[in-house]
């Protein structure tokens, strides 16, 4: 394989991966030392701030799509021109972008981006739907969490998670976003053959939301339980499950 094939495929990984919305993924696709510059903005330095540069639109997407109009590569760089497409709360919302990559050779990594995009343009665009979604109750934030609990979507269900939320489950606490979404892997498989049903959704103080579910299955002893989350700006910030008895 050439080395611009490698560029190539290391380039089509981290594009592949902001399209998942599973930021566990786009670390694997960033270098450490990655930067990513909005030009002429500041850029993000450091992987960690380009995840959480990223996590600011994709966590709030229902779906993300990249579409690559033209590209070039030559050794470690490729010139791609892409318009970016996110649904966002039922609508799409796209900007122009050209994005010059440059790849770690050893790593085979993303370690930077300069992406040419009217910033000012683009948060126009998604400024009224962004308040929105900054703005909604706990109640309604929770609603949305448990239906993609319900439709068994792991990366649904950790959209509505602040970047460094944690979860407090029993004895176990899970930390950060990556985590949390680590966590709900393996909640489909847990609950195959169960059934499981939430009871209303009341609220504790202006910021917190409390949620009673209950487990059934045949042949398996019922688990109760209920949570309650903390939401600040649109975002679970904390989750505490209260577990009267055996998790399922």
């Amino acid at each position: 394989m050439s080395d611009e094939d490698l560029t190539r495929l290391a380039i089509e990984e981290l594009l592949a991966a902001v399209e998942s919305r599973d930021l566990r993924k786009v670390e694997c696709a960033l270098h450490p030392d990655a930067v990513w510059q909005n030009v002429p903005h500041a850029p993000a330095a450091g992987r960690e701030s380009v995840i959480q540069m990223l996590a600011s639109i994709i966590c709030w997407s229902d779906k993300v799509q990249w579409d690559v109009l033209s590209a070039s590569v030559k050794g470690d760089i490729g010139w791609y021109e892409r318009l970016d497409r996110f649904w966002i709360d039922g609508a799409e919302y796209a900007v122009p972008c050209n994005g010059v990559f440059r790849v770690d050779p050893t790593t085979r990594t993303v370690c930077a981006l300069r992406d040419y995009v009217d910033l000012g343009e683009w948060r126009s665009s998604v400024a009224a739907v962004m308040t929105r979604l900054k703005n909604r109750l706990p109640a309604e934030v929770v609603t949305h969490h448990l239906e993609a609990v319900t439709d068994a979507d792991p990366i649904a269900m950790a959209a509505d998670y602040a970047y460094d939320a944690s979860l407090q489950r029993g004895n176990e606490r899970h930390e950060g976003w990556a985590a949390i979404v680590d966590y709900f892997d393996t909640v489909p498989a847990r609950l195959a053959g169960r059934a499981i049903a939430f009871g209303s959704i009341e609220a504790v103080s202006a910021d917190q939301a409390r949620v009673g579910w209950h487990i059934s299955g045949a042949g398996m002893a019922p688990v109760t339980g209920a949570d309650i989350f903390t939401v600040s700006m649109g975002r679970i910030t904390h989750q505490l499950t209260e577990l009267p008895g055996s998790d399922f």
